[in-house]
């Protein structure tokens, strides 16, 4: 798959799970409050190395 498809995909998947982290209620739950932490880092992990291949994409090496 392209790079420039990768990277808005990428974007969309991290989106989706920070908002799926973000309707986890763990009301007391361990195991939930992990699982929320869990997804919620994945996300942002996502969006951060969307965010690096775009910054890294847009230098062309001449």
């Amino acid at each position: 798959m392209k790079k420039s498809i990768q990277t808005p995909l990428l974007v969309a998947a991290s989106i989706v799970l920070i908002i799926i982290s973000s309707l986890v209620r763990p009301d007391g739950s361990t195991l939930l409050g992990a699982l929320q932490t869990l997804i919620l880092g994945l996300g942002l992990l996502g969006c951060c190395t969307a965010a690096w291949r775009f910054v890294k994409g847009g230098k062309r090496k001449g």
